[in-house]
């Protein structure tokens, strides 16, 4: 028995029997996957005794066969298991046993046992090992090993990340198959994620509601609610934090915004004399300077938002990114001077920003487990490091709300790239290595069958190998100005 630690796994259902039904149903879910056979509920026995759930394990014994039998009473009570019930429970264990005396009683008990239950159970169990209890955080533990369920200190980070705002509380959840996270932002209201806290469908929303409903006190927010308040409140945080790399003077107030008492609690800023300020970029660690750059993608981003860019404001913090790329990758580092192309690369691509402050798990792993890394294993790392830099690149570079900002305001005007791909058989290469070489570029372009007052539009084209290099051309002003307060 788990011992007093509350519910953990709320089971949701329209009715009281829809409720008990899920119940039954993840309980056969996790008797099946911890190797048990013959799982069915709602087994009516000799004499009308009827058990929730019934199953067996096989094992091997030398030439033959031990079948162990189960029974398992599983219980969604509000709150903890009483007397009666126990008793009840220990009358159809001793009725099944009488057919065969090897069976396994299993009590679930979702919100635990009282203590007369507790006292009970343990007085039996020292005779009896073939008794058990467990309660709803049991059942939690297994959803989380198997990767259904985050953990509650990851899922409350990612509830956050997703919707800009911290739940006052988390609550498991479980229905039609699936483990959920209820993340309750006060008495009122609440929103559902998937099991990874992450937002859900609309259609997926409205398929849980009724459940809901009946389950959970106050309000479900809508997805398309909880997503338009989500990318407000990031949009807020984006524009104070836009200001905080200028170098503006953000006061924290007797009252602060939501945004900026969000952002005075992230490692990457500190109070001067009520201000907020970010932490200068020498002074940051690994964990917040990547924090800085990864906190930007919490969701999704207007492009004003970066306009700090323009006067190169995170420069010194990129600077400090590259320094500790060996913190955050386990140890790799770039040779000669392949950090300061690094550098470089980094300031006008935002992705390359997050690629950087995200563990590679090609990178990372192998070295977690072996510390003995050879000039093989390093190329290897090098490749998979500059791979996620060029992906990061291209992904910018093709994205059409970006590519204008990066051709007007960083100057961005064109990537060339050469490619050698050769297919080999068991046997040896298929054919010559085949090498490609393009040019892609992001220009200006006026179309006259487009009204006159929405302006240029931004395209991306493939230069053909005699064109001159963009250096030796002239370029256009702006097509818009940029400017954060818009």
């Amino acid at each position: 028995m788990s011992g007093d630690r509350g519910s953990a796994v709320l089971v949701l259902g329209v009715t009281a029997d829809d409720k008990g039904g899920q119940l039954e149903s993840l309980v056969c879910r996790v008797l099946k996957d911890q190797g048990y056979s013959e799982v069915r509920a709602n087994v009516v026995g000799a004499g009308g005794n009827e058990v929730d759930v019934t199953a067996e394990r096989r094992a091997a014994v030398l030439g033959g066969t031990q079948v162990t039998p189960l029974m398992c009473e599983a219980k969604a009570y509000a709150g903890p298991v009483n007397m009666p019930t126990w008793q009840k429970f220990l009358g159809k264990l001793l009725i099944v046993r009488t057919e065969d005396g090897t069976t396994v009683g299993l009590l679930i008990a979702l919100n635990g046992v009282n203590g007369n239950v507790a006292g009970s159970y343990k007085t039996l169990k020292a005779r009896d090992r073939a008794l058990l209890v467990f309660e709803g955080t049991d059942l939690l533990q297994v959803a989380v090993s198997r990767r259904e369920l985050y953990d509650e200190d990851a899922a409350r980070a990612a509830v956050e990340r997703a919707f800009g705002r911290a739940p006052v509380r988390l609550e498991a959840a479980y229905y039609g198959g699936a483990f959920y996270w209820i993340a309750y932002w006060n008495e009122h209201g609440y929103s559902v994620t998937d099991g990874h806290g992450q937002i859900l469908p609309a259609d997926e929303i409205e398929r849980l509601r009724p459940a809901l409903e009946a389950t959970v006190t106050g309000s479900l927010l809508a997805a398309d609610q909880a997503r338009a308040e989500a990318e407000a409140r990031h949009y807020a945080r984006l524009a104070i934090t836009d200001a905080l790399f200028r170098g503006e003077t953000v006061l924290l107030g007797d009252e602060p915004s939501e945004a900026v008492a969000a952002l005075a609690a992230e490692p990457f800023t500190r109070l001067v004399e009520g201000r907020l300020e970010l932490t200068p970029a020498c002074e940051m660690d690994a964990a917040s300077v990547a924090r800085l750059f990864l906190s930007l993608f919490d969701n999704a981003v207007k492009v004003r938002l970066l306009s700090f860019m323009i006067d190169g404001h995170h420069r010194p913090y990129i600077d400090r990114l590259v320094d500790l790329l060996p913190d955050i990758q386990a140890g790799f580092t770039l040779p000669g001077d392949e950090p300061d192309t690094l550098r470089a690369l980094a300031v006008p691509f935002p992705s390359v920003w997050a690629a950087l402050a995200r563990e590679n798990p090609m990178i990372t792993t192998h070295r977690a487990a072996s510390d003995a890394i050879d000039e093989a294993t390093l190329a290897a790392d090098r490749t998979a490091l500059w791979e996620s830099v060029f992906q990061a690149i291209r992904s910018d570079y093709s994205n059409p709300m970006l590519h204008g900002f990066l051709y007007d305001y960083m100057h961005v005007a064109e990537l060339e790239e050469h490619e050698e791909l050769t297919v080999k058989t068991k046997s040896g290469p298929l054919g010559q290595p085949i090498r490609i070489e393009k040019r892609t570029a992001v220009r200006q372009f006026s179309d006259d069958s487009v009204p006159d007052d929405s302006g240029p539009i931004y395209v991306v084209v493939r230069l053909l190998p005699t064109i001159g290099q963009p250096w030796d051309d002239g370029h256009p002003e702006p097509a818009f100005p940029l400017h954060p307060e818009e």
